[in-house]
């Protein structure tokens, strides 16, 4: 499960931080040609990003609140990331916008960059879910619940010494 989560953290920083971070950044950058309309684009894939960031850090703790929050942040994320990769993609398409030196569509190089945070996205909510679900944590989870109700049914200690 370690290196599970070194690789998703890895894939994390290199996939959902640095390329949709910087696409989007981009598009912030180059707002005065795009238009206000890409930069919103912009603005919403970095937010997309520092969610599916935080999922993946979120997973890493065993802890039940953390797991739930790390499904709920990483797919809030991806959706986002995707809903932001289709508007982007096709106002591309629409607006021809093509490499100056390959002439192929720009929407492709958007595909290629941003898809690849499927797989971090999938391993922070695979993960995830294991933790929640797996019978070492559920045996672990009721010990942990027994031990606790045997020290809240504790006899109190005596006021008075004899």
């Amino acid at each position: 499960m370690k290196a599970a989560k070194v690789i998703m953290l890895l894939l994390t920083l290199y996939f959902s931080c640095a390329m949709t971070v910087l696409s989007g950044a981009g598009l912030i950058y180059n707002r005065a040609s795009y238009g206000s309309g890409m930069a919103v684009t912009g603005f919403f894939l970095i937010f997309s990003a520092a969610l599916m960031t935080v999922g993946a850090i979120l997973c890493i703790f065993r802890k039940n609140a953390a797991d739930i929050l790390s499904i709920v942040f990483s797919a809030g994320g991806f959706i986002l990331c995707m809903v932001m990769l289709y508007k982007l993609v096709s106002h591309a398409d629409r607006c021809g916008w093509t490499d100056k030196y390959t002439l192929q569509p720009i929407s492709s190089m958007y595909k290629a960059r941003i898809l690849p945070c499927i797989i971090p996205a999938a391993m922070a909510i695979a993960v995830a879910l294991i933790q929640l679900f797996s019978y070492d944590m559920i045996q672990y989870r009721r010990k942990r619940r027994a031990e606790k109700e045997a020290r809240e049914n504790a006899p109190a200690p005596p006021i008075i010494e004899d």
